[in-house]
Protein backbone atom coordinates (compact mmCIF):
# COMPACT_ATOMS: atom_id res chain seq x y z
CA UNK A 1 0.00 0.00 0.00
CA UNK A 2 1.24 3.45 -0.87
CA UNK A 3 2.70 5.41 2.01
CA UNK A 4 0.52 8.43 2.73
CA UNK A 5 1.94 11.93 2.68
CA UNK A 6 2.23 13.26 6.19
CA UNK A 7 2.57 16.94 5.31
CA UNK A 8 -0.26 19.07 3.89
CA UNK A 9 -0.16 19.28 0.13
CA UNK A 10 -0.13 23.06 0.11
CA UNK A 11 -0.34 25.97 2.50
CA UNK A 12 -3.12 28.20 1.27
CA UNK A 13 -3.16 31.14 3.66
CA UNK A 14 -2.71 33.78 0.95
CA UNK A 15 -5.13 32.03 -1.36
CA UNK A 16 -7.99 31.47 1.06
CA UNK A 17 -9.65 34.73 0.09
CA UNK A 18 -10.11 33.72 -3.53
CA UNK A 19 -10.36 29.93 -3.53
CA UNK A 20 -14.06 30.17 -2.82
CA UNK A 21 -16.10 27.50 -1.10
CA UNK A 22 -18.74 26.62 -3.67
CA UNK A 23 -20.59 23.50 -4.72
CA UNK A 24 -22.11 22.35 -7.97
CA UNK A 25 -25.68 21.55 -9.02
CA UNK A 26 -26.20 20.01 -5.60
CA UNK A 27 -25.13 23.23 -3.88
CA UNK A 28 -26.60 24.60 -0.69
CA UNK A 29 -29.90 26.38 -1.02
CA UNK A 30 -28.81 28.94 1.55
CA UNK A 31 -27.06 32.12 0.41
CA UNK A 32 -23.35 32.50 1.01
CA UNK A 33 -21.53 35.76 1.72
CA UNK A 34 -18.28 35.80 -0.17
CA UNK A 35 -14.97 37.41 0.78
CA UNK A 36 -13.81 40.64 -0.90
CA UNK A 37 -13.70 40.35 -4.67
CA UNK A 38 -10.52 39.83 -6.65
CA UNK A 39 -10.29 40.63 -10.31
CA UNK A 40 -10.74 37.87 -12.83
CA UNK A 41 -7.09 38.24 -13.81
CA UNK A 42 -5.98 37.81 -10.19
CA UNK A 43 -8.22 34.77 -9.85
CA UNK A 44 -6.70 33.15 -12.92
CA UNK A 45 -3.11 33.88 -11.86
CA UNK A 46 -3.47 32.78 -8.25
CA UNK A 47 -5.53 29.68 -9.05
CA UNK A 48 -2.96 28.68 -11.65
CA UNK A 49 -0.11 29.07 -9.13
CA UNK A 50 -2.01 27.14 -6.47
CA UNK A 51 -2.68 24.22 -8.81
CA UNK A 52 0.93 24.21 -10.00
CA UNK A 53 2.06 23.96 -6.37
CA UNK A 54 -0.19 20.96 -5.71
CA UNK A 55 0.89 19.19 -8.89
CA UNK A 56 4.55 19.76 -8.10
CA UNK A 57 4.09 18.39 -4.58
CA UNK A 58 2.21 15.33 -5.82
CA UNK A 59 4.56 14.66 -8.72
CA UNK A 60 7.26 13.69 -6.24
CA UNK A 61 5.10 10.94 -4.74
CA UNK A 62 4.23 7.45 -6.05
CA UNK A 63 1.09 7.58 -8.17
CA UNK A 64 -1.81 5.14 -7.91
CA UNK A 65 -3.72 4.28 -11.10
CA UNK A 66 -7.31 5.56 -11.11
CA UNK A 67 -10.78 4.79 -12.35
CA UNK A 68 -12.06 7.84 -14.22
CA UNK A 69 -15.75 8.52 -14.10
CA UNK A 70 -17.77 11.41 -15.51
CA UNK A 71 -21.11 12.88 -14.53
CA UNK A 72 -23.74 12.60 -17.27
CA UNK A 73 -25.19 15.96 -16.40
CA UNK A 74 -28.08 15.88 -18.87
CA UNK A 75 -29.34 12.69 -17.17
CA UNK A 76 -29.73 14.61 -13.88
CA UNK A 77 -33.28 14.71 -12.52
CA UNK A 78 -33.62 18.36 -13.50
CA UNK A 79 -32.76 17.63 -17.16
CA UNK A 80 -33.80 14.11 -18.09
CA UNK A 81 -37.49 14.66 -18.90
CA UNK A 82 -36.85 17.04 -21.79
CA UNK A 83 -33.51 15.66 -23.00
CA UNK A 84 -33.53 13.71 -26.28
CA UNK A 85 -32.45 10.11 -25.83
CA UNK A 86 -30.19 10.24 -28.88
CA UNK A 87 -28.32 13.20 -27.40
CA UNK A 88 -27.84 11.29 -24.15
CA UNK A 89 -26.48 8.29 -26.06
CA UNK A 90 -24.05 10.49 -27.98
CA UNK A 91 -23.01 12.06 -24.64
CA UNK A 92 -22.19 8.57 -23.32
CA UNK A 93 -20.32 7.66 -26.50
CA UNK A 94 -18.21 10.80 -26.22
CA UNK A 95 -17.29 10.03 -22.61
CA UNK A 96 -16.30 6.50 -23.63
CA UNK A 97 -14.21 8.04 -26.42
CA UNK A 98 -12.40 10.06 -23.74
CA UNK A 99 -11.61 6.78 -22.00
CA UNK A 100 -13.85 6.94 -18.93
CA UNK A 101 -14.49 3.72 -17.08
CA UNK A 102 -17.76 4.71 -15.42
CA UNK A 103 -20.78 6.96 -15.90
CA UNK A 104 -22.29 8.79 -12.92
CA UNK A 105 -25.98 9.74 -12.96
CA UNK A 106 -27.69 11.94 -10.37
CA UNK A 107 -31.24 10.60 -10.25
CA UNK A 108 -34.05 11.87 -8.08
CA UNK A 109 -37.41 10.65 -6.88
CA UNK A 110 -38.87 11.80 -10.19
CA UNK A 111 -39.94 9.97 -12.34
CA UNK A 112 -40.50 7.07 -9.96
CA UNK A 113 -42.93 8.71 -7.54
CA UNK A 114 -44.87 10.12 -10.48
CA UNK A 115 -44.86 6.89 -12.47
CA UNK A 116 -43.77 8.96 -15.47
CA UNK A 117 -43.25 6.02 -17.79
CA UNK A 118 -41.83 8.01 -20.69
CA UNK A 119 -38.91 9.20 -18.55
CA UNK A 120 -38.44 5.82 -16.86
CA UNK A 121 -38.21 4.18 -20.29
CA UNK A 122 -35.68 6.80 -21.32
CA UNK A 123 -33.53 5.88 -18.32
CA UNK A 124 -33.98 2.21 -19.25
CA UNK A 125 -32.72 2.79 -22.79
CA UNK A 126 -29.90 5.08 -21.65
CA UNK A 127 -28.55 2.65 -19.06
CA UNK A 128 -28.88 -0.23 -21.49
CA UNK A 129 -26.67 1.83 -23.84
CA UNK A 130 -24.16 2.46 -21.03
CA UNK A 131 -23.93 -1.26 -20.31
CA UNK A 132 -23.62 -2.13 -24.00
CA UNK A 133 -20.66 0.27 -24.08
CA UNK A 134 -19.13 -1.89 -21.30
CA UNK A 135 -19.04 1.01 -18.88
CA UNK A 136 -19.59 0.86 -15.13
CA UNK A 137 -22.53 2.72 -13.59
CA UNK A 138 -22.74 4.82 -10.44
CA UNK A 139 -26.07 6.27 -9.33
CA UNK A 140 -26.05 9.22 -6.93
CA UNK A 141 -29.64 10.15 -5.97
CA UNK A 142 -30.23 13.73 -4.84
CA UNK A 143 -33.12 15.60 -3.34
CA UNK A 144 -34.30 18.47 -5.51
CA UNK A 145 -37.38 20.66 -5.29
CA UNK A 146 -38.13 20.68 -9.01
CA UNK A 147 -40.83 18.01 -8.79
CA UNK A 148 -41.41 17.38 -5.09
CA UNK A 149 -41.19 19.35 -1.87
CA UNK A 150 -41.21 17.60 1.51
CA UNK A 151 -41.97 19.45 4.71
CA UNK A 152 -40.75 16.67 7.00
CA UNK A 153 -37.60 14.58 6.74
CA UNK A 154 -39.51 11.42 7.60
CA UNK A 155 -41.81 12.00 4.60
CA UNK A 156 -38.84 12.27 2.26
CA UNK A 157 -37.21 9.26 3.93
CA UNK A 158 -40.32 7.13 3.38
CA UNK A 159 -40.44 8.14 -0.28
CA UNK A 160 -36.71 7.53 -0.84
CA UNK A 161 -36.81 4.09 0.79
CA UNK A 162 -39.62 3.23 -1.60
CA UNK A 163 -37.86 4.51 -4.73
CA UNK A 164 -34.22 3.54 -4.13
CA UNK A 165 -34.75 -0.24 -4.14
CA UNK A 166 -36.72 0.04 -7.39
CA UNK A 167 -33.92 1.99 -9.09
CA UNK A 168 -31.34 -0.50 -7.87
CA UNK A 169 -33.44 -3.54 -8.80
CA UNK A 170 -33.88 -2.13 -12.28
CA UNK A 171 -30.29 -1.06 -13.03
CA UNK A 172 -28.00 -3.09 -10.72
CA UNK A 173 -25.46 -0.24 -10.45
CA UNK A 174 -21.85 -0.91 -9.57
CA UNK A 175 -22.09 1.89 -6.99
CA UNK A 176 -25.16 3.42 -5.34
CA UNK A 177 -24.46 6.49 -3.21
CA UNK A 178 -27.36 6.58 -0.77
CA UNK A 179 -26.63 10.13 0.37
CA UNK A 180 -24.08 12.82 -0.29
CA UNK A 181 -23.86 16.47 0.65
CA UNK A 182 -26.14 16.11 3.70
CA UNK A 183 -26.10 19.81 4.62
CA UNK A 184 -27.01 20.56 1.00
CA UNK A 185 -29.99 18.25 1.31
CA UNK A 186 -30.86 19.91 4.62
CA UNK A 187 -30.79 23.29 2.89
CA UNK A 188 -33.08 22.17 0.12
CA UNK A 189 -35.54 20.67 2.57
CA UNK A 190 -35.13 23.65 4.90
CA UNK A 191 -34.89 21.10 7.71
CA UNK A 192 -31.99 20.71 10.14
CA UNK A 193 -31.52 16.95 9.90
CA UNK A 194 -29.01 15.72 12.47
CA UNK A 195 -26.01 13.53 11.62
CA UNK A 196 -27.56 10.65 13.57
CA UNK A 197 -30.77 10.83 11.52
CA UNK A 198 -28.79 10.77 8.28
CA UNK A 199 -26.78 7.86 9.68
CA UNK A 200 -29.99 5.92 10.39
CA UNK A 201 -31.29 6.65 6.91
CA UNK A 202 -28.02 5.48 5.32
CA UNK A 203 -28.15 2.21 7.25
CA UNK A 204 -31.73 1.51 6.18
CA UNK A 205 -31.14 2.56 2.56
CA UNK A 206 -27.95 0.52 2.23
CA UNK A 207 -29.67 -2.58 3.61
CA UNK A 208 -32.52 -2.10 1.13
CA UNK A 209 -30.03 -1.72 -1.75
CA UNK A 210 -28.09 -4.85 -0.80
CA UNK A 211 -31.28 -6.88 -0.55
CA UNK A 212 -32.12 -6.34 -4.24
CA UNK A 213 -28.58 -5.96 -5.60
CA UNK A 214 -25.96 -7.68 -3.40
CA UNK A 215 -23.21 -6.77 -5.86
CA UNK A 216 -23.78 -3.02 -5.66
CA UNK A 217 -21.38 -1.12 -3.43
CA UNK A 218 -23.01 1.50 -1.21
CA UNK A 219 -21.51 4.90 -0.58
CA UNK A 220 -22.11 8.15 1.29
CA UNK A 221 -20.13 11.32 1.47
CA UNK A 222 -19.60 15.04 1.91
CA UNK A 223 -18.57 18.32 0.31
CA UNK A 224 -14.99 18.61 1.52
CA UNK A 225 -14.83 22.41 1.58
CA UNK A 226 -17.91 22.77 3.79
CA UNK A 227 -16.76 22.37 7.37
CA UNK A 228 -20.40 21.91 8.38
CA UNK A 229 -20.25 18.53 6.58
CA UNK A 230 -17.35 17.11 8.56
CA UNK A 231 -19.51 16.04 11.51
CA UNK A 232 -21.52 13.90 9.08
CA UNK A 233 -18.34 12.20 7.93
CA UNK A 234 -17.66 11.17 11.53
CA UNK A 235 -21.08 9.51 11.71
CA UNK A 236 -20.75 7.78 8.34
CA UNK A 237 -17.24 6.46 8.89
CA UNK A 238 -18.02 3.48 11.10
CA UNK A 239 -21.19 2.29 9.35
CA UNK A 240 -20.69 -1.37 8.47
CA UNK A 241 -23.29 -1.07 5.71
CA UNK A 242 -21.14 1.44 3.80
CA UNK A 243 -18.48 0.26 1.37
CA UNK A 244 -17.36 3.68 0.16
CA UNK A 245 -16.86 7.22 1.41
CA UNK A 246 -17.20 9.86 -1.31
CA UNK A 247 -15.83 13.39 -1.51
CA UNK A 248 -17.12 16.30 -3.56
CA UNK A 249 -14.21 18.69 -4.17
CA UNK A 250 -14.94 22.15 -5.51
CA UNK A 251 -12.19 24.10 -3.77
CA UNK A 252 -8.64 23.80 -2.52
CA UNK A 253 -9.94 24.80 0.89
CA UNK A 254 -10.44 21.70 3.00
CA UNK A 255 -7.90 19.43 1.30
CA UNK A 256 -5.72 19.28 4.40
CA UNK A 257 -8.72 17.99 6.35
CA UNK A 258 -9.55 15.61 3.49
CA UNK A 259 -6.08 14.07 3.75
CA UNK A 260 -6.83 13.05 7.32
CA UNK A 261 -10.31 11.82 6.47
CA UNK A 262 -8.95 9.65 3.65
CA UNK A 263 -6.57 7.96 6.10
CA UNK A 264 -9.41 7.43 8.61
CA UNK A 265 -11.68 5.93 5.95
CA UNK A 266 -9.00 3.54 4.73
CA UNK A 267 -8.31 2.48 8.31
CA UNK A 268 -11.99 1.51 8.53
CA UNK A 269 -11.62 -0.54 5.34
CA UNK A 270 -13.67 1.86 3.21
CA UNK A 271 -13.04 2.72 -0.40
CA UNK A 272 -12.68 6.44 -1.10
CA UNK A 273 -13.21 8.33 -4.31
CA UNK A 274 -13.93 11.82 -5.64
CA UNK A 275 -17.58 11.65 -6.63
CA UNK A 276 -17.76 15.20 -7.99
CA UNK A 277 -15.16 17.84 -8.75
CA UNK A 278 -14.68 21.08 -10.63
CA UNK A 279 -12.75 24.28 -10.10
CA UNK A 280 -14.27 26.89 -7.77
CA UNK A 281 -16.27 29.41 -9.74
CA UNK A 282 -15.09 33.00 -10.15
CA UNK A 283 -17.80 35.25 -8.76
CA UNK A 284 -17.99 38.92 -7.83
CA UNK A 285 -20.83 39.60 -5.37
CA UNK A 286 -23.09 42.51 -6.17
CA UNK A 287 -24.23 44.95 -3.51
CA UNK A 288 -27.72 44.25 -2.24
CA UNK A 289 -27.98 40.90 -4.02
CA UNK A 290 -27.61 37.48 -2.45
CA UNK A 291 -27.29 34.34 -4.54
CA UNK A 292 -27.44 30.66 -3.75
CA UNK A 293 -24.41 28.43 -4.00
CA UNK A 294 -26.19 26.67 -6.85
CA UNK A 295 -26.24 29.90 -8.84
CA UNK A 296 -22.71 30.93 -7.86
CA UNK A 297 -21.13 27.59 -8.68
CA UNK A 298 -22.59 27.57 -12.21
CA UNK A 299 -21.18 30.98 -13.14
CA UNK A 300 -18.56 31.06 -15.85
CA UNK A 301 -18.84 27.34 -16.55
CA UNK A 302 -18.26 27.07 -20.28
CA UNK A 303 -16.60 30.49 -20.59
CA UNK A 304 -13.52 30.02 -22.74
CA UNK A 305 -11.39 32.31 -20.57
CA UNK A 306 -11.38 29.50 -17.98
CA UNK A 307 -10.76 26.60 -20.37
CA UNK A 308 -7.04 26.17 -19.65
CA UNK A 309 -7.71 26.40 -15.91
CA UNK A 310 -10.44 23.76 -16.17
CA UNK A 311 -7.97 21.36 -17.77
CA UNK A 312 -5.37 22.08 -15.10
CA UNK A 313 -7.95 21.52 -12.33
CA UNK A 314 -8.70 18.05 -13.74
CA UNK A 315 -4.98 17.30 -13.91
CA UNK A 316 -4.55 18.48 -10.32
CA UNK A 317 -7.39 16.30 -9.03
CA UNK A 318 -5.91 13.31 -10.84
CA UNK A 319 -2.53 13.94 -9.22
CA UNK A 320 -4.17 14.45 -5.82
CA UNK A 321 -6.25 11.27 -6.08
CA UNK A 322 -3.31 9.29 -7.42
CA UNK A 323 -1.08 10.44 -4.59
CA UNK A 324 -3.55 9.49 -1.88
CA UNK A 325 -4.54 6.18 -3.44
CA UNK A 326 -8.17 7.08 -4.11
CA UNK A 327 -10.29 4.86 -6.32
CA UNK A 328 -11.65 7.38 -8.81
CA UNK A 329 -12.07 10.96 -9.98
CA UNK A 330 -15.37 12.28 -11.39
CA UNK A 331 -15.59 15.62 -13.25
CA UNK A 332 -19.02 17.17 -12.79
CA UNK A 333 -19.54 19.97 -15.34
CA UNK A 334 -18.91 17.77 -18.36
CA UNK A 335 -20.81 20.12 -20.68
CA UNK A 336 -17.42 21.82 -21.02
CA UNK A 337 -16.14 18.78 -22.93
CA UNK A 338 -18.30 19.92 -25.84
CA UNK A 339 -18.70 23.70 -25.79
CA UNK A 340 -17.12 26.94 -24.58
CA UNK A 341 -18.50 30.39 -25.30
CA UNK A 342 -16.76 33.74 -25.66
CA UNK A 343 -18.92 35.53 -23.10
CA UNK A 344 -20.97 34.48 -20.09
CA UNK A 345 -21.20 30.76 -19.59
CA UNK A 346 -23.56 29.27 -17.03
CA UNK A 347 -23.80 25.54 -16.39
CA UNK A 348 -27.45 25.87 -15.39
CA UNK A 349 -28.40 28.34 -18.12
CA UNK A 350 -30.72 27.27 -20.96
CA UNK A 351 -28.85 29.24 -23.62
CA UNK A 352 -25.48 27.69 -22.84
CA UNK A 353 -26.89 24.18 -22.46
CA UNK A 354 -28.74 24.43 -25.76
CA UNK A 355 -25.40 25.19 -27.42
CA UNK A 356 -23.92 22.17 -25.62
CA UNK A 357 -26.70 19.93 -26.96
CA UNK A 358 -26.03 21.15 -30.48
CA UNK A 359 -22.29 20.55 -30.03
CA UNK A 360 -22.87 17.00 -28.77
CA UNK A 361 -25.12 16.22 -31.72
CA UNK A 362 -22.51 17.59 -34.14
CA UNK A 363 -19.71 15.56 -32.55
CA UNK A 364 -17.74 18.60 -31.34
CA UNK A 365 -15.01 18.30 -28.68
CA UNK A 366 -13.14 20.98 -26.70
CA UNK A 367 -9.55 21.27 -25.55
CA UNK A 368 -10.77 20.33 -22.06
CA UNK A 369 -12.13 17.07 -23.48
CA UNK A 370 -8.78 16.35 -25.14
CA UNK A 371 -6.91 17.21 -21.94
CA UNK A 372 -9.12 14.85 -19.93
CA UNK A 373 -8.56 12.11 -22.51
CA UNK A 374 -4.79 12.55 -22.12
CA UNK A 375 -5.04 12.49 -18.33
CA UNK A 376 -6.95 9.19 -18.48
CA UNK A 377 -4.35 7.69 -20.84
CA UNK A 378 -1.58 8.67 -18.44
CA UNK A 379 -3.21 7.88 -15.10
CA UNK A 380 -6.16 5.60 -15.74
CA UNK A 381 -6.46 1.95 -14.84
CA UNK A 382 -6.36 -0.65 -17.57
CA UNK A 383 -9.70 -2.43 -17.34
CA UNK A 384 -10.42 -5.35 -19.65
Amino acid sequence: MMKLIKKPLITISILTAIIFVVTAAGGCAKSYKKPPAFSQEQYLILMDKALDAIIEKCRKQPQHRLIFSANLFFAHEVCIKNMPLETLKKYVDALKEAGVHRIDINMGLFPWLDNHQETIQKYDALIRHIRQARLQLAINPQYSVMYHKFKEFDDWKTAALKVYPEIVRRYQPDIFVVVHEPTVMNGRMDINVSPKKWRDFIRQAAMAVKEVSPGSRCGAGIVVALQSEWKYFDEFLTLEELDIITFDIYAIKGLDAANKMIAQAKKQGKGVYIEETWRPAYHVPRAGKTETLDAISAKGIGNEVFQALDAKWLETMAFYAGTWGLEAVTPFWTQTFFKYVEEGGNALGPNYNQQVIEAINKGERTKTFEAFKTIIQQKGKIIE
